[in-house]
């Protein structure tokens, strides 16, 4: 037994170092879970908080580009409403799943109150202190699962097919190569530590080699190991808010026996950068190549099965928005559960902006067309995107922000923080009449006939007929000359209210109030001018503006005296006489 003793000794040593390493870990664990207990505690209902690098926030809208049907938000009127900036402040999710159906949901708002993603009984039972515990232990299971990388998973899956097919032969002898060195040391103890050097070098070299390779999708493997598990908890819970969703993840699974068999000690993700057992499985995986094996067999297992990994992706990422929108719309100052009813006229109490810190709340009925005038600054812009994501946040979230909302289904466009196209060589003027087509031709469908059968299908359109538009358009062509500018903006501003749009209009030219006054209702933004200084209300009222200001506001913020004068000496005699001189 002597000649054994150093073997042993090297056992025992390498045994102690397991067991201290695993109770390090377990400390560890204990640690980080306390610490995202708190913040799941204390984040809910308050701002969130998240930091998305932007290279993962690039990929959040892969599971949308998966899922594009029926009506959705495009790129201009997702610009116009900086609604990348709405969903960084609705952002609270725990995970990649719930990110990118979140902003999935932001684009593709309902055609019918039956067709909203959450009931409000929903955000009730997660707003309640009573389900606190609950939602934490959702909360928590969904943070497991947490994200796949920098990148989406849909990028990863619609490229497997690129690897083909691979052998594992070579990764059965990598794995079996140590033990068959260990047991030469009981032959010729120092033959046999060569030969098991030489092997772990050489599977470490094969084994960086190979994984460059399949590095892109490895995370991939690990990330629907965690959303397998994830899923199965989930599951377990059997939340009452939630029953609807999870009730589908049994039959999903089922899919899995064979896939996931094995995972948890080959591919567990449990162990984090400072979990010394998550290091020392690291380096298991690497040496015998177990994690290489797993990969192959889990490559033939899953092609077939994206669809069912799509729907548990699903599954999770809407439990995971819908506790994210409770805990948003906490933070509002005050909101409503909007009415959405076929062919009810734009109604709106206290109505907000959601994103700005002090809001000014203003109340309009809107049976038809609407032109905003008022001076620079007075409120006009900011009214009609507190409209438009009135809309859009009832048609998505469902919830209004203001006192009350009553209105029907929109499809929601938008024309105005425009800008020249450097790239496609388009002055600001084509690139508005453009934005503004985009409209009109959304404005002129009236059958499901004019839409492709996979539009129809995403409930667009009710009993034949397309959902009426919302439409908001700030300063109408400003990028021409005033003449042609108001003759043509009066014609398409009146196309507009000859269809089932309800357009919101803003503009400097007073002369269309007069022109559009039997199509569309007058109101406008004021200001004073107080001792010198500018005083906005940011109040909406009736009727078209009456003030002229803009030379007025010259004066007070510092121009000289004469220039003042002399501006106005120049538009009184162009009121009087019709010519400028």
């Amino acid at each position: 037994m002597g000649q054994f003793q150093p073997i042993f000794s090297f056992a025992g040593l390498l045994l102690l170092f397991v067991v201290i390493t695993l109770m390090l870990g377990m400390q560890e664990r204990k640690r980080t879970r306390a610490k995202l207990l708190q913040s799941l505690r204390s984040g809910f209902g308050k701002p969130s908080a998240k930091k998305t690098p932007p290279e993962r926030y690039a990929q959040i809208p892969q599971y949308y580009l998966h899922h594009r049907q029926g009506f959705q938000i495009d790129d201009i009127t997702w610009n116009d409403l900086d609604l990348d900036r709405l969903f960084h402040v609705m952002d609270s999710t725990c995970s990649a799943a719930g990110e990118e159906y979140l902003y999935h949901l932001l684009r593709t708002p309902s055609m019918s109150v039956r067709e909203l993603a959450f009931r409000q009984d929903q955000y009730d039972w997660f707003s309640d202190p009573a389900n606190e515990g609950a939602r934490i232990r959702l909360q928590e299971i969904l943070s497991g699962l947490g994200h796949a990388g920098r990148y989406s998973l849909y990028d990863y899956i619609d490229f497997t097919t690129a690897l083909g097919e691979r052998r594992n032969l070579p990764h059965y002898i990598a794995a079996a190569a140590p033990f068959a060195a260990f047991g030469l040391m009981f032959l010729h103890t120092g033959i046999g530590i060569l030969v098991l050097l030489f092997v772990f070098a050489w599977n470490l070299r094969t084994y960086f080699k190979e994984k460059a390779v399949i590095a892109p999708y490895f995370q991939v493997f690990n990330y629907i190991f965690r959303l397998l598990d994830c899923a199965q908890a989930l599951e377990k819970e059997n939340c009452p808010a939630v029953r609807e969703e999870t009730q589908q993840i049994p039959g999903l699974l089922r899919a899995f026996t064979n896939f996931r068999r094995g995972s948890s000690v080959l591919l567990g993700s449990a162990g984090t950068d400072s979990d010394p057992f998550g290091f020392i499985m690291e380096y298991v995986r690497i040496l015998f190549h177990l994690d290489l094996i797993k990969f192959n067999n889990m490559l033939a297992q899953m092609r077939g099965r994206q669809e069912e990994i799509d729907a548990l992706l699903t599954v999770t990422g809407r439990i995971d928005a819908c506790i994210s929108i409770a805990s948003w719309r906490q933070t509002l100052p005050f909101y409503a559960v909007p009415i959405l009813e076929e062919d009810a006229s734009f109604s709106a109490r206290d109505l907000y902006h959601p994103l700005l810190a002090d809001p000014v709340s203003n109340s309009i009925e809107a049976p038809r067309p609407v032109l905003l005038t008022g001076s620079n600054a007075s409120g006009k812009s900011t009214f009609l995107k507190a409209a438009a994501l009135c809309a859009l946040l009832s048609q998505t979230a469902g919830i209004a922000p203001a006192q009350r909302y009553r209105a029907d289904c929109y499809r929601i466009y938008s024309s105005m923080a425009l800008r020249d196209s450097l790239q496609d060589g388009e002055s600001y003027f084509i690139v508005e009449i453009k934005s503004l087509r985009r409209i009109l031709v959304a404005a002129e469908e009236e059958t499901d006939a004019a839409v492709p059968a996979e539009a129809a299908s995403g409930g667009s359109e009710r009993n034949g007929m397309l959902r009426p538009v919302l439409c908001c358009i700030d300063e109408v062509l400003r990028g021409t000359n005033t003449v042609e500018r108001i003759a043509a903006s009066a014609e398409i501003l009146r196309c507009f209210a000859g269809t089932k749009t309800l357009c919101f209009a803003a503009t400097h030219d007073l002369e269309l109030t007069g022109l559009l006054q039997d199509v569309y209702d007058n109101f406008h933004f004021g200001e004073e001018i107080v001792d010198g200084d500018v005083r906005f209300s940011y109040r909406l009222m009736e009727g078209p503006s009456t003030s002229c200001n803009a030379i007025a506001l010259l004066g007070t913020l510092g121009y000289d005296r004469a220039i003042v004068d002399k501006a106005r000496e120049r538009a009184d005699r162009f009121l009087q006489e019709g010519t400028w001189q």
